[in-house]
C-alpha cells in the first residue's frame, strides 16, 4: 500500500439488527483484512438498529457500537453511522455479506488511484448461485442497470461512471455525504440509488475489479416479493417528492407492461438456469408488485 494511502483513516458503518452471527462472520473478515494494513487507522461503526449490542462486540479497539432503541431503517442507520465515523473514507457493509480477499486493500487503493471520484463499488455477487431469486437478481437486475461487467468477473479491470453504487457495498468521502445531506431515511428502499442522483455518481464515481462481496440474495418467494414491493413504493416516493424523470409514472408503466408483455419472456427469463418458465412467472410478479407499490405510494403522497 502506497504511503498516501497508508495515512487514510476508514470508518465501516455496518448497519444490524437480529443477525448476530451474519455480523459476526462479516466482522471476523474485515479484521483479516486490516490486520494486512497495520498502519491503518480503521474502525467498525456498528449501527445496532432497534436491537440491543450483541454480547460478543467489543466496547473499545477497533468497534464502535452505536445502539437505536427503536427500528428506523437501513438509510437512517447508515446516516447515523456517518455522523459517528472518524474516518474520512466512510464505507459501508450489511451483515449478511462477506467482502472478497483484497476488498480493503481495493477500496483504499482507489481513493488514490482517482483522486477525481468520490464513491466506489463492486460486485455484489449471491452467494447461493443455485437459488433462482438469487440468479434473477444478479441476471436481471444488476445485469440491466450496470451491464455485463457486473456479473461475468471474468471481465476484468474497473467500471467508471456507474449511475450508483450498491448501498451494501460501497465506499464514498465522507464529506460528500456530508455536503449532499446524506441517505434519504423516507424512502423504504433505493436510498442508495437516490444519494447516487444527488451526487451525480454516473460522472463520479467507479466499480472496482477487486471490491467483490457475496451476499446472502433473497431466497424465497416472499422475501423477493417484499423487496419489489419497496422499491415500487419508493419510486412512488421519489416521483412524489424530487419527480426524477426516470421516476414519472408514464415512463414506469410503460416499464412494466413492455416487461410484463415481451421482455421477460423473450430474453430476461432466458438468462436463468433455474428455469424459463419459472423465471417468467417470477419476474411478472415482480412487475406486478412493484407497480403496487408505486401506485399505493402515490395515492398516500397526495
Amino acid at each position: 500500500m502506497s504511503p498516501a494511502a497508508a495515512r487514510v483513516a476508514l470508518s465501516v458503518v455496518v448497519t444490524t439488527r437480529e443477525r448476530s452471527g451474519g455480523c459476526r462472520r462479516l466482522c471476523t473478515a474485515l479484521e483479516d483484512q486490516f490486520a494486512e494494513h497495520p498502519g491503518l487507522l480503521v474502525e467498525i461503526v456498528l449501527v445496532f438498529d432497534g436491537c440491543e449490542p450483541y454480547g460478543w462486540v467489543p466496547s473499545a479497539g477497533r468497534y464502535r457500537p452505536i445502539h437505536l432503541p427503536t427500528q428506523h431503517g437501513i438509510a437512517k442507520g447508515r446516516n447515523v453511522g456517518v455522523r459517528h465515523a472518524r474516518g474520512e473514507i466512510v464505507a459501508f457493509l450489511d451483515d449478511d455479506a462477506v467482502p472478497g480477499p483484497g476488498w480493503v486493500s481495493s477500496a483504499l487503493a482507489a481513493f488514490v488511484t482517482y483522486p477525481q471520484l468520490v464513491a466506489f463499488g463492486g460486485r455484489v455477487i449471491g452467494s447461493d448461485q443455485h437459488n433462482l431469486y438469487a440468479q434473477l437478481r444478479d441476471q436481471v437486475y444488476y445485469r440491466e442497470t450496470f451491464g455485463s461487467w457486473y456479473v461475468d468477473p471474468g471481465v476484468g479491470g474497473d467500471f467508471l461512471g456507474p449511475p450508483y453504487v450498491n448501498g451494501g457495498n460501497s465506499a464514498y468521502r465522507r464529506q460528500a455525504i456530508v455536503d449532499v445531506g446524506g441517505f434519504d431515511e423516507a424512502l423504504p428502499a433505493y436510498s442508495d440509488v437516490e444519494l447516487g442522483r444527488r451526487l451525480q455518481l454516473h460522472r463520479h464515481a467507479a466499480l472496482l475489479a477487486g471490491m467483490t462481496i457475496s451476499h446472502d440474495h433473497p431466497s424465497t418467494f416472499g422475501q423477493y416479493m417484499r423487496r419489489c414491493y419497496r422499491s415500487g413504493r419508493a419510486r412512488g416516493v421519489l416521483w412524489a417528492r424530487r419527480r426524477y424523470p426516470q421516476d414519472a409514472p408514464r415512463r414506469v408503466v410503460t416499464t412494466i407492461a413492455a416487461n410484463v408483455l415481451w421482455n421477460n419472456v423473450t430474453h430476461r427469463a432466458r438468462r436463468i438456469a433455474a428455469g424459463w418458465i419459472r423465471a417468467t412467472i417470477v419476474l411478472s410478479c415482480q412487475e406486478v408488485l412493484h407497480g403496487i407499490g408505486y401506485t399505493r405510494s402515490l395515492v398516500s403522497t397526495r
